[in-house]
């Protein structure tokens, strides 16, 4: 009987055959697919497990190496590199540009150390290298006074010591030997009897001519007197020493024939002595006029001697990089060689702006062509004459007081890049540590501590150990950083800026072109009242309303101007196209990241008249909108009687003053605050408009605000403050606008800031009041 398989059941298959090997399934498979699998396999096996820093963990957890940051795993192990445990790098992504949060235990492991920012007095030793040489202004010239031969040298080589009088050497000269000649015969015929008075006038004539002659050659009058008294003139002239000294040159030797004026001899006083420093360009910023300076010699052991800075050599040497510096140095006892080397010290200190200060110079005037020369009291120069001045005009005299004493940190804490320099610091109010870069401007290092002149307050925590560390973390994440200034950043439009940030933006380019021309002119104080001008425009942009990741902007920028305006203050006497530069360079950087404009604006100019005659009824302009912004009708209306008494009084060219008069007399028509603030706004408008085209710079601080919530196209208003208390809706909508322009700014007013937590409190409040009014 035959056994069947249903189909639903298949046939077991047949057993191999003995001695045959059982069949295989990879032969069936094409060999192109073999080999991409394969290829497929052998990628993934070599594939790191885990390190590419590329890959975001699953976790949102980072495991890096402290000394290879370019390691990023998911998960905490050893560092592929270097075998040392990695650390947990915490950053939530939140804060400014540049901040960056770690675990406590990845501070320590990092070794990250913080040192406080401190007031303190920057006191530094200078160590300078020189030698002593002759003092150029004590060097004479011994020239011959008539033309002739040297017949004897007394002083016959370099190096002899002279004294005042002492004969240096004989020249023959037949013209001096004829003016002795005649000098005798008339003094001879001066005293023959029996010679009439016109002969002996005549005589004495000839006399004193001769005497003039010889006198015209440099010869004392004990000299000629004694030639009278000879019966025979001298065939030599001797040639004396006007001073005590060295001779420094000689110049000729017996037998050489010299004409009238030729050099000697070259004799030096070494009873003063000049020390020439060569001081790097580091060490100027420490150096001044009048400034003790100790120094020593190899020459004599163990001791010091000192003298007082009275020259700086105004140019840097371009070959040695070095600038000279002049000491005087009393030199009495000559033990002071010319040549010798000399190690100097020189203590040196500066206050909070940089600028050195010498306390014991306090008082003191000091000559303007010789700066050795100091004394108590005012007087002439015992060298030139001149007046001697303050010593104030040459530096600040008097000690820093406690809160001029500028910040001061560690050396190793500064990362520098070029004109601008970052510091790490630590955020307070995070609970976690968190760090922040921070661009500052530095000033001169004072031993292992370096002044800060802008970008830390007192107190604040700095990165003195592993900033660098913390910096490359930044690069890696592609956030600003010191080798990459505008990582992460995209350039914009010039009008993509928020409204409120926009609108405060004007000041700057103003103060721009105002200093552009200044320094194109050369007024430097002019210049420097532009830099004080735009750096307070700078500082007072009013930024809350901004959304965070533009105020994180705004404020990376805000630190980048305000360290550029003081790096551009520091060169302007010095270099004030350089200073130009650096501003404009700024300026433009800020505008292109932040959507601004930056071609400098032109302040128009505009009659003094005009402004005066619009201060008054500007200011009564701002009492009605603060009434109207306030919903209360009666005060409005006892506003607007005032205003419109200004307006009819102020003679106002037309077709200003049938305007405003019209608009001013539908202000005393309106009987609630919706017919008041519809007369209002026209009015509003004119205002702005008036003041844009007379009061640029001259009126205070003036902002336009504008509130799109009115009519179809809204509407503007004129305000002190960046601050929206909005004057046609009232309560209702009291924070509704924008700043839109800044007409007018004034570094010099203090305006107040309403909180604009405070004004939304109160528009609340405002509401609740008028809506059980009503």
């Amino acid at each position: 009987m035959t056994t069947g398989t249903s189909a639903a059941e298949p046939a077991p298959a047949a057993a191999p055959p003995p001695g045959t090997r059982p069949h295989r399934w990879w032969p069936l498979i094409p060999p192109a697919v073999l080999l991409l699998v394969l290829a497929a396999l052998v990628w993934y096996g070599l594939q790191p497990a885990g390190n590419d820093a590329e890959h975001e963990p699953a976790n949102g957890e980072t495991w890096t190496c402290s000394m290879h940051p370019q390691i990023r795993q998911p998960n905490p192990g050893q560092c592929p590199i270097c075998e040392m445990d990695l650390i947990l790098l915490e950053d939530s992504g939140e804060g400014g540009l540049r901040e960056l949060s770690v675990s406590a235990e990845a501070a320590a492991l990092l070794d990250l150390r913080v040192t406080p920012v401190r007031r303190s007095a920057a006191v530094t030793q200078v160590q300078l290298l020189g030698r002593i040489e002759v003092n150029e202004r004590l060097v004479s010239n011994i020239t011959a006074r008539i033309d002739g031969r040297i017949e004897r040298l007394f002083v016959d080589f370099t190096g002899a010591e002279v004294r005042a009088g002492t004969h240096l050497a004989e020249i023959y000269s037949p013209d001096l030997f004829v003016a002795q000649k005649e000098l005798i015969e008339a003094g001879r015929g001066l005293n023959e009897p029996g010679i009439t008075a016109a002969v002996r006038d005549s005589r004495q004539r000839m006399l004193t001519a001769s005497r003039e002659r010889l006198r015209l050659l440099q010869f004392p009058a004990e000299q000629i007197a004694e030639i009278e008294r000879l019966d025979e003139p001298e065939p030599v002239l001797e040639v004396q020493s006007p001073r005590d000294g060295v001779v420094i040159e000689k110049l000729v030797s017996p037998g050489d024939y010299v004409a009238t004026g030729d050099a000697l001899l070259r004799i030096a006083d070494l009873t003063n002595v000049w020390l020439m420093l060569d001081a790097y360009e580091s060490d100027l910023p420490w150096l001044h006029y009048g400034q003790e300076v100790r120094f020593t010699v190899d020459a004599l052991p163990g001791e010091s001697f000192t003298g007082r800075v009275a020259f700086i050599d105004p140019q840097v040497d371009p070959q040695r990089r070095v600038a000279s510096v002049r000491v005087n140095v009393n030199n009495e006892d000559l033990r002071l060689k010319p040549g010798s080397f000399a190690k100097a010290t020189i203590e040196s200190r500066v206050d909070a702006a940089g600028q050195v200060v010498a306390p014991s110079l306090a008082g003191m005037w000091i000559s303007p062509m010789h700066p050795e020369i100091l004394g108590d009291e005012a007087g002439p120069c015992p060298i030139c004459g001149i007046d001697m001045v303050p010593i104030e005009e040459f530096l600040p005299a008097t000690s820093p007081p406690r809160n001029d004493e500028p910040f001061m940190i560690p050396a190793s804490a500064v990362l520098r890049t070029g004109d601008r320099s970052l510091v790490y610091v630590r955020l307070p109010e995070h609970a976690s540590p968190v760090f922040e870069g921070r661009v500052v401007v530095t000033g001169p290092v004072s031993g292992e501590q370096v002044v800060i002149l802008q970008g830390l307050e007192e107190g604040e925590l700095v990165v003195s150990r592993g900033a660098f560390k913390l910096d490359s973390e930044l690069q890696i994440k592609g956030r600003p950083s010191m080798m990459a200034p505008f990582a992460g950043m995209e350039e914009r439009s010039a009008h993509d800026a928020p409204e409120d940030l926009a609108g405060q933006w004007p000041p700057v380019l103003r103060g721009l072109h105002r200093l552009t021309v200044a320094i194109d002119s050369n007024q430097l104080d002019h210049a420097t009242r532009h830099l004080g001008f735009m750096r307070t425009a700078v500082e007072r942009v009013r930024a809350d309303s901004l959304q965070p990741d533009e105020l994180n902007l705004w404020q990376e920028f805000k630190l980048r101007l305000l360290a550029d305006l003081t790096l551009a203050s520091q060169r302007l006497e010095a270099q004030p196209q350089a200073a130009a530069g650096i501003v404009a360079r700024s300026v433009n950087e800020a505008a292109r990241y932040l959507g601004l404009p930056a071609q400098p604006q032109l302040t128009p100019e505009s009659d003094p008249d005009a402004v005066e005659g619009f201060e008054p009824l500007l200011e009564a302009y701002l009492k009605l909108t603060a009434a109207l912004a306030a919903d209360d009708p009666d005060e409005a209306r006892a506003l607007a009687e005032p205003l419109a008494g200004l307006v009819a009084g102020a003679g106002l060219p037309e077709p200003v003053d049938t305007q405003w008069r019209q608009w001013s007399a539908a202000l005393l028509e309106a009987d609630d605050l919706a017919s008041l603030r519809t007369a209002y706004q026209p009015l509003s408008h004119s205002f702005i408009e008036y003041a844009r085209r007379h009061g640029v710079d001259r009126l205070g601080n003036l902002y336009v605000i504008h509130c799109p919530m009115v009519g179809d196209d809204g509407a503007d208003w004129l305000a002190r403050v960046p601050a929206v208390l909005n004057p046609y809706h009232g309560a209702s909508m009291l924070t509704c606008g924008n700043v839109t322009d800044t007409i007018s700014f004034d570094p010099s007013s203090e305006d107040a800031l309403p909180d604009r937590a405070g004004a939304e409190e109160d528009a609340a409040e405002s509401s609740i009041d008028h809506a059980d009014h009503d």
